[in-house]
């Protein structure tokens, strides 16, 4: 069957992550104990994962619903041991020693233990990459245009979504919940980004960077929510990661002041931005080339 363009891109970018997470599997099967290397492994699964959310309506659901449930697993593996990790480092950065300290350096062992036997069995699986649908539930794409015509119309949609979750997290009386909420909205963005970004080279370059910072701090925030309920019975860690926490929360609210700005520069609003004129041109040059091609072939 020959695939239209979009969906054929679609293949090629999910069987790229595909490759990069096989590649970190391995070296957390062969290096459970390092931090990095399951924090690498939890990172390109979420690459994966977005890929197949991404492309979601072009591609054979059956496959795609295997791959994604087996990645679950592993991440949820991955995220015991990621937590423990977590949670020893702020303690250590608050100068919390002592009980809350020994139980969290078992419990990572006993996760690492759970981890390493898990990924021992995926190494000798085949990840197979999901092929495009017969009949494809175009939904957001549209198989008779280029993918840089898709881009135009997709892409600027995900923006708003950013800035309005990220206009929600900051707000005065924003929860946690909505910090949260935010982070997550981030990592699909950038993630999301990222399958294109060879159509928008390095312009694209400084918005990447300003959501990675974003991404940090976010993750930082998140670090010290998830070392509270973990240590929620030691008084003093409670405090002194509470007090973290709100430092860690002030900071994101700043940083977002200082780089929104810069970021509707780089992705632009409903009418202007370098995403948006980019896409245009591109789908424009596209659609030019396309009718070269098609008088070309009318003349022969």
């Amino acid at each position: 069957m020959k695939r239209d363009p979009i969906s054929k891109y679609a293949v090629q970018e999910i069987k790229l992550r595909l490759k990069h997470f096989s590649k970190n599997l391995r070296r957390a099967a062969k290096h459970p104990e390092d931090p990095e290397a399951i924090h690498d492994l939890r990172v390109s699964i979420r690459r994966v994962v977005q890929a197949c959310k991404t492309f979601g309506a072009l591609l054979d659901p059956a496959p795609i619903k295997k791959l994604r449930r087996r990645l679950h697993k592993v991440m949820e593996l991955c995220a015991a041991v990621r937590n423990c990790d977590i949670a020893l480092t702020l303690l250590d950065q608050v100068g919390t020693t002592g009980a809350a300290v020994s139980r969290l350096k078992k419990a990572r062992v006993e996760a690492a233990e759970k981890l390493h036997r898990r990924l021992r069995v995926e190494r000798k699986k085949r990840h197979a990459v999901p092929d495009s649908r017969a009949h494809p539930k175009e939904r957001d794409w549209n198989l008779d245009q280029s993918i840089e015509a898709n881009l135009s119309r997709v892409l600027p949609g995900l923006v708003e979504e950013f800035f309005a979750s990220g206009k929600a997290a900051i707000s005065a009386h924003a929860s946690y919940q909505k910090l949260h909420q935010f982070r997550l909205q981030a990592k699909r963005f950038r993630y999301t980004l990222e399958l294109f970004e060879r159509f928008y080279g390095s312009e694209m370059a400084s918005g990447a960077e300003i959501l990675k910072e974003l991404q940090d701090r976010l993750g930082a925030i998140n670090d010290c929510a998830t070392t509270l309920e973990m240590v929620k019975e030691n008084r003093e860690a409670v405090t002194a990661v509470h007090k973290l926490l709100k430092y860690r929360e002030a900071a994101f609210r700043e940083t977002w002041k200082q780089v929104a700005g810069e970021l509707a520069a780089c992705f632009g609003g409903k009418q202007s931005g370098t995403l948006h004129s980019k896409a245009r041109r591109s789908a424009a040059a596209g659609n030019r080339a396309g009718g070269r091609k098609q008088e070309a072939d009318r003349e022969r």
